[in-house]
């Protein structure tokens, strides 16, 4: 996907510079669970070369404080809702039911636990700022206390968040969907949509500067793209970039281990000293924590 080493050379650069069942304990990476809270941002159809390409300071910066991969791997189908849906559930869309991609009120919920209704059964308030209605079917009764479906783009959700993430949620999930959108319009890594990389990178940039300390971000993508889709099982629709950043984690480390989607959801919940229900295929990125 595109020259790694560019973009590992850009990191060092930047690191140099200084720049199913009820929630059940898990030791945590860090920080205390008794402290910590989660933010997960998503962008939506970000391909790892698109940031290769663009540049863009603050994605840069973060994976620079923290570990990253551009190699990690979404589900299949490679489309929003379903992979969304593996990202707060840490189960393939073959487990959680959700394989398709509008959004359809007609077939409920989620049904599988998630992040959500994990953090929420063990006391932790939680919060979902999105740009797609779809991810209406993630909001299980009762275990998001705010919710946010905003159709105004990134900045709009930017400043949405920006107004939430002070108000103590332990777990927070912020969509921004603009990528996506000027790809099915204007092709995958054309102009258009590099621009947009860049303008999305500065409504992150907005959002990151009001997280609150002691918060640990974690920002990656639901799929690529290519053309003006994403419905194949080739590298441009399933590779993604992953990052972490925050208290306890290590700085300026590149990833070694693979990386899927789900294991966000392993990995947001041991922080905040939880895990997801036994059997689930997602794991804690463990390689991601000091030492």
């Amino acid at each position: 996907m595109g020259s790694r080493s560019c973009l590992a050379a850009v990191v060092a650069l930047f690191t140099a510079c200084g720049g199913g069942g009820g929630p059940t304990a898990a030791p945590s990476p860090s920080p205390s669970p008794a402290l910590a809270s989660v933010l997960v941002i998503t962008i939506d159809g970000l391909r790892p070369d698109a940031v290769e390409r663009v540049q863009p300071p603050n994605l840069l910066t973060l994976a620079a404080r923290g570990a990253h991969t551009m190699t990690a791997r979404t589900v299949v189908p490679p489309n929003t809702l379903p992979a969304h849906a593996s990202i707060v559930s840490g189960v393939d869309p073959a487990t959680h039911g959700i394989t398709w991609g509008d959004y359809q009120p007609e077939r409920g919920t989620i049904t599988v636990p998630t992040i959500f209704t994990i953090a929420h059964a063990a006391g932790m308030r939680t919060a979902l700022v999105c740009g797609k209605n779809v991810f209406r079917q993630l909001e299980t009764p009762g275990a998001i206390d705010f919710f946010a479906d905003l159709n105004g783009g990134d900045q709009a959700v930017a400043t949405e968040a920006i107004t939430r993430v002070g108000e103590g949620y332990r777990l927070m999930l912020v969509h921004f969907a603009d990528v996506d959108l000027v790809g099915h319009v204007s092709e995958w890594m054309s102009d258009a949509q590099l621009r947009q990389v860049g303008d999305t990178d500065t409504a992150v940039g907005r959002l990151l500067a009001a997280v609150p300390e002691g918060t640990v971000v974690i920002l990656t993508a639901d799929h690529g793209g290519n053309g003006r889709n994403h419905v194949t099982e080739q590298p441009f629709d399933m590779t993604v970039p992953w990052m972490i950043a925050g208290p306890g984690v290590a700085t300026g480390r590149v990833l070694t281990v693979p990386v899927n989607v789900k294991d966000t959801a392993a990995t947001a919940l041991s922080i905040l000293g939880l895990r997801l229900p036994d059997g689930a295929p997602a794991r804690v990125v463990t390689e991601a924590f000091t030492p």
